[in-house]
Protein backbone atom coordinates (compact mmCIF):
# COMPACT_ATOMS: atom_id res chain seq x y z
CA UNK A 1 0.00 0.00 0.00
CA UNK A 2 2.70 2.53 0.86
CA UNK A 3 4.85 1.80 -2.23
CA UNK A 4 1.88 2.34 -4.18
CA UNK A 5 1.12 5.62 -2.03
CA UNK A 6 5.00 6.82 -3.07
CA UNK A 7 4.91 5.84 -6.60
CA UNK A 8 1.39 8.10 -6.73
CA UNK A 9 2.96 10.56 -5.25
CA UNK A 10 6.13 10.74 -7.80
CA UNK A 11 4.12 10.58 -10.14
CA UNK A 12 1.87 13.19 -9.37
CA UNK A 13 5.29 15.35 -8.68
CA UNK A 14 6.43 14.91 -11.74
CA UNK A 15 3.11 15.82 -13.81
CA UNK A 16 3.09 19.32 -12.03
CA UNK A 17 6.22 19.90 -12.96
CA UNK A 18 5.69 19.35 -16.48
CA UNK A 19 8.65 16.69 -16.34
CA UNK A 20 8.69 14.48 -19.23
CA UNK A 21 8.84 10.97 -17.91
CA UNK A 22 9.43 7.37 -19.07
CA UNK A 23 9.26 5.10 -16.37
CA UNK A 24 8.13 1.68 -17.10
CA UNK A 25 6.98 2.21 -20.38
CA UNK A 26 5.02 5.60 -19.57
CA UNK A 27 5.29 8.64 -21.31
CA UNK A 28 3.37 11.83 -20.48
CA UNK A 29 4.38 13.41 -23.67
CA UNK A 30 3.73 12.71 -27.33
CA UNK A 31 7.66 13.24 -28.21
CA UNK A 32 8.71 10.14 -28.33
CA UNK A 33 7.39 6.73 -29.70
CA UNK A 34 8.03 3.07 -29.68
CA UNK A 35 6.02 0.05 -30.01
CA UNK A 36 6.15 -0.87 -26.05
CA UNK A 37 5.82 2.44 -25.02
CA UNK A 38 2.23 3.43 -22.78
CA UNK A 39 0.93 6.99 -23.85
CA UNK A 40 -0.21 8.89 -20.55
CA UNK A 41 -1.48 11.80 -22.48
CA UNK A 42 -1.73 11.14 -26.19
CA UNK A 43 -2.69 13.28 -29.06
CA UNK A 44 -6.02 11.64 -29.43
CA UNK A 45 -6.81 9.76 -26.80
CA UNK A 46 -8.39 6.27 -26.64
CA UNK A 47 -12.51 6.08 -27.14
CA UNK A 48 -15.25 3.26 -26.36
CA UNK A 49 -17.75 2.57 -29.54
CA UNK A 50 -20.07 5.31 -28.86
CA UNK A 51 -18.34 7.00 -26.41
CA UNK A 52 -18.41 7.19 -22.09
CA UNK A 53 -22.11 6.69 -21.66
CA UNK A 54 -22.39 3.43 -23.40
CA UNK A 55 -18.87 2.22 -21.81
CA UNK A 56 -20.99 2.50 -18.41
CA UNK A 57 -24.03 1.02 -19.91
CA UNK A 58 -22.14 -1.92 -21.05
CA UNK A 59 -20.13 -2.50 -18.25
CA UNK A 60 -23.54 -2.22 -16.23
CA UNK A 61 -24.93 -5.41 -18.60
CA UNK A 62 -21.58 -7.13 -18.05
CA UNK A 63 -21.07 -6.73 -14.26
CA UNK A 64 -22.70 -9.33 -11.95
CA UNK A 65 -23.73 -7.95 -8.81
CA UNK A 66 -24.00 -11.36 -7.12
CA UNK A 67 -20.20 -12.06 -8.07
CA UNK A 68 -19.41 -11.94 -4.82
CA UNK A 69 -21.92 -13.96 -3.29
CA UNK A 70 -24.10 -10.69 -0.97
CA UNK A 71 -24.37 -8.76 -4.42
CA UNK A 72 -27.40 -6.74 -4.46
CA UNK A 73 -28.87 -7.39 -0.88
CA UNK A 74 -25.26 -6.67 0.46
CA UNK A 75 -23.82 -3.51 2.12
CA UNK A 76 -20.97 -3.21 -0.23
CA UNK A 77 -20.57 -0.04 -2.20
CA UNK A 78 -18.21 2.21 -2.81
CA UNK A 79 -16.06 3.51 -5.74
CA UNK A 80 -13.76 1.04 -7.67
CA UNK A 81 -11.13 2.97 -10.02
CA UNK A 82 -9.69 0.89 -12.42
CA UNK A 83 -6.88 1.42 -14.85
CA UNK A 84 -6.21 -0.21 -18.30
CA UNK A 85 -4.41 -0.38 -21.06
CA UNK A 86 -5.81 0.14 -24.91
CA UNK A 87 -3.75 -1.53 -26.74
CA UNK A 88 -2.79 0.09 -30.41
CA UNK A 89 -5.19 -2.52 -31.95
CA UNK A 90 -7.82 -1.62 -29.57
CA UNK A 91 -8.03 -4.20 -27.40
CA UNK A 92 -8.14 -4.43 -23.28
CA UNK A 93 -4.75 -5.06 -21.61
CA UNK A 94 -3.01 -5.17 -17.96
CA UNK A 95 -5.90 -4.41 -15.75
CA UNK A 96 -5.11 -2.85 -12.33
CA UNK A 97 -7.49 -2.27 -9.85
CA UNK A 98 -6.37 0.96 -7.89
CA UNK A 99 -9.19 0.86 -5.25
CA UNK A 100 -10.43 -2.60 -4.14
CA UNK A 101 -14.37 -3.06 -3.04
CA UNK A 102 -14.03 -6.81 -2.94
CA UNK A 103 -11.73 -9.42 -4.67
CA UNK A 104 -14.92 -11.02 -6.52
CA UNK A 105 -15.60 -7.33 -7.78
CA UNK A 106 -12.42 -6.96 -8.98
CA UNK A 107 -12.38 -10.43 -10.55
CA UNK A 108 -15.61 -9.23 -11.96
CA UNK A 109 -14.65 -5.78 -13.37
CA UNK A 110 -11.41 -7.50 -15.28
CA UNK A 111 -13.61 -9.77 -16.84
CA UNK A 112 -16.07 -7.01 -17.62
CA UNK A 113 -13.26 -5.22 -19.44
CA UNK A 114 -11.51 -7.59 -20.91
CA UNK A 115 -14.79 -8.83 -22.47
CA UNK A 116 -15.51 -4.80 -23.92
CA UNK A 117 -15.25 -4.92 -27.93
CA UNK A 118 -12.60 -3.16 -29.60
CA UNK A 119 -11.92 0.24 -28.98
CA UNK A 120 -10.79 3.18 -31.02
CA UNK A 121 -6.89 3.47 -29.71
CA UNK A 122 -5.08 6.27 -28.85
CA UNK A 123 -3.02 8.57 -31.30
CA UNK A 124 0.21 10.19 -31.41
CA UNK A 125 1.79 11.67 -34.61
CA UNK A 126 -0.95 10.09 -36.46
CA UNK A 127 -0.35 6.59 -35.29
CA UNK A 128 -1.92 4.28 -33.34
CA UNK A 129 -0.29 3.95 -30.09
CA UNK A 130 -1.17 1.64 -26.38
CA UNK A 131 -2.46 4.06 -23.99
CA UNK A 132 -3.30 4.13 -20.30
CA UNK A 133 -7.01 5.16 -19.23
CA UNK A 134 -8.30 5.35 -15.59
CA UNK A 135 -12.22 4.13 -14.99
CA UNK A 136 -14.50 5.17 -11.97
CA UNK A 137 -17.13 3.08 -11.23
CA UNK A 138 -19.48 3.91 -8.26
CA UNK A 139 -20.60 0.39 -6.97
CA UNK A 140 -23.94 1.03 -5.13
CA UNK A 141 -26.48 -1.37 -4.29
CA UNK A 142 -29.42 -1.02 -1.80
CA UNK A 143 -31.50 -3.43 -0.42
CA UNK A 144 -35.48 -3.40 -1.31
Amino acid sequence: MAHRLIASFCFLCCMLSGLSIKAQGFVIDSMRYGPDTVYISPDVSASFPGGKERMYEYIEIKFDAYADGIGVGGAKEGTMEVNFVVEANGRIKHVFIGNSISVAYDEEMVRALISMPKWEPAVVNNRKVRSLQTLRYKLNFYQR
